[in-house]
């Protein structure tokens, strides 16, 4: 039986400054499924993420950019509605790339089907999902953190940020959380039980700031952020110190490509470890990263909050609030 389904295109590339509404675009295509192997999804939540910024722009990065006028695409958890395939019945549930759109038909290859152990489904897109796994491979595998040490995280109130700060806290290690709402600094304190966090819009001079609530300094940095926070942080590292480089929201809509680091000196004397990771690179080392997760969730020892939009027609608001760090956790959009 054919379908409508409603998505969301780009209408043109937006190479500097912070995207705006006009230029995304809602249309509509019918659908419906043929071959042997195909089922139609609805999809009950879509996710929004910082690095779908640098698919807005012609350059050359790890992702292709978007088509303009065809359906963005995007993490999305849904049910299945139609089948033809031998392996997916209606009422399953599963996650796509197939974000950005209503429902969609595709070959079942494209779908991975989900067995829920009574854990909320857009917890799959959040500390279960890519944001889940980046916090988890990023503090594990990149940073190789170990209990008791002191651990900075920039833009802490988002879904990777707060993931990281409670797994570091159950590493029984000392957390410095920095975001950029005073609302976000009391969820992080209160609820999450970080050692420390703050406004980091309040702040005048980062590195003294830094050096009064943590004198000993940092092993770890988790940078979700780039530019002049980095910068800040690798003063106050210490010796041997680790940088995981996340994320650079802070330069995802900047108008011009800014100064390098000045500090670099540092980095030699202190003997840094700084590096850059892409979640996209460990999606076949996931197991342990699902079972452990799984475990804390049910236990209660990872917390999240989530900012969701209502309908398809709201994702491009969505998207360019998260930029603008409007979001409390995850960013999500409810179909």
């Amino acid at each position: 039986m054919n379908e409508i389904s409603k998505y969301i295109s780009l209408k043109q590339y937006v190479p500097i400054g912070t995207p705006e509404i006009s230029n995304f675009e809602l249309k509509s295509e019918e659908i419906k499924i043929e071959n042997k192997d195909e089922v139609m999804v609805l999809n009950q939540f879509i996710s929004v993420d910082p690095y779908m910024r640098a698919r807005m722009t012609e350059k050359k990065n790890y992702k292709e950019p978007f088509k303009i006028g065809k359906a963005m695409d995007g993490l999305a958890i849904g049910k299945v509605i139609q089948t033809n395939s031998n392996n997916f019945n209606v009422g399953d549930i599963v996650s796509s790339n197939l974000g950005w759109r209503d429902k969609y038909a595709t070959s079942e290859k494209n779908i991975k089907k989900i067995i829920n152990q009574d854990i909320p489904l857009s917890a799959y897109l959040g500390p279960l999902g890519m944001t889940g796994h980046t916090a988890y491979i990023g503090l594990f595998k990149i940073g190789k953190i170990k209990e008791n040490q002191t651990v900075l995280v920039s833009s802490a109130g988002g879904s990777v940020g707060s993931t990281v700060c409670q797994i570091a806290k159950m590493m029984n290690c000392k957390v410095i959380a920095s975001t950029g709402s005073d609302k976000k600094v009391d969820w992080l304190k209160n609820e999450l039980n970080v050692d420390h966090a703050f406004n980091y819009k309040k702040i005048d001079n980062l590195v003294l700031y830094l050096k009064e609530v943590c004198p000993e300094g940092f092993d770890i940095y988790f940078d979700n952020v780039g530019g002049d926070f980095l910068e800040s942080a690798i003063f106050r590292m210490k010796n041997f110190g680790k940088i995981i480089i996340c994320g650079r929201i802070s330069q995802m809509s900047a108008t011009s490509a800014g100064s390098g680091l000045k500090n670099m000196a540092h980095v030699l004397v202190k003997r840094l470890t700084i590096r850059g990771f892409l979640i996209f690179d460990h999606e076949n080392d996931s197991d342990n990263f699902q079972q452990d997760m799984t475990k804390w969730i049910i236990e209660g020892k990872i917390k999240f909050k989530e900012t969701i939009y209502d309908g398809i027609d709201k994702a491009p608001q969505a998207f360019v609030d998260l930029l603008n760090g409007k979001n409390i956790g995850k960013m999500l959009v409810k179909i």
